[in-house]
């Protein structure tokens, strides 16, 4: 297996069109809020737009924009939030972030999308290791800021990369060097980066210590049909 990084929405896209799976970080929230929920038995569909969102018969709604909640939405992205609310198994809830949702859309085309943050990141690394194949190729991408780097998507991206590279996977150069700035980084820095700060403005001190704690939700969402659910096997 040969595994690289890739920032945005052009790297999504340069990933799928290369014929590359994608693993999706966004740690600062959307990825972690997918892993809760797909833990707790829900399907959920990612849209770009708030209108597909307010449109998709769902049974909650999860929405932000700029970190805040979209009035008239069930939820604004927090993972506290969600695992508070005890989503029942078998629902079906639509979400729509500022960036999280675009880099699903843009990575249209990949033979196969996941979801990837510090909380699953075990989780993922291993499934992705045991279906490796001859050839395989994987790409993690971080979402960022709407275009601009964001060092906790690069962290979460490094602790998976790393954990795939000690399982025997090959790293591109710059995938390793995500690894190396991550282990450089300390991790007080993700909790006053500005993506932090403008969470604890917003009232959402909370979700950080939530979103940088490691593998504690071991679930591989999957996108399906259109839906993320537990993958089961990667690569089935």
């Amino acid at each position: 297996m040969l595994a690289g990084y890739g920032a945005g929405e052009k790297g999504a896209r340069e990933a799928a069109s290369r014929g590359s799976s994608v693993v999706v970080v966004d740690t600062y929230r959307a990825s972690t809020t997918i892993a809760v929920l797909v833990a707790h038995g829900a399907q959920v569909v990612p849209v770009a737009s708030i209108e597909e969102a307010e449109r998709y018969p769902a049974d909650f709604r999860i929405g932000e924009r700029g970190s805040a909640k979209v009035q008239g939405f069930d939820f604004g992205n927090s993972p506290t939030e969600v695992e508070e609310a005890c989503i029942p198994p078998g629902s079906t809830v639509v979400l729509s972030s500022t960036n999280g949702t675009r880099i699903i859309d843009a990575a249209h085309g990949s033979p196969a999308v996941y979801i990837g943050a510090f909380v699953n990141a075990r989780a993922v690394a291993e499934g992705l290791l045991r279906s490796a194949t001859t050839g395989s190729r994987i790409v993690v991408v971080g979402c960022g800021w709407r275009g601009r780097r964001s060092s906790e998507d690069e962290s979460a991206a490094g602790e998976i990369l790393g954990r795939l590279h000690k399982g025997g996977a090959d790293l591109d150069e710059r995938a390793a060097r995500i690894v190396r700035e991550y282990h450089e980084r300390p991790r007080k820095a993700l909790l006053n980066n500005t993506a932090a700060r403008r969470l604890k403005r917003l009232g959402y001190e909370r979700d950080l210590e939530f979103c940088l704690a490691t593998d504690t939700i071991p679930v591989v969402p999957r996108l399906v049909d259109g839906a993320f659910m537990e993958s089961g096997e990667v690569g089935q």
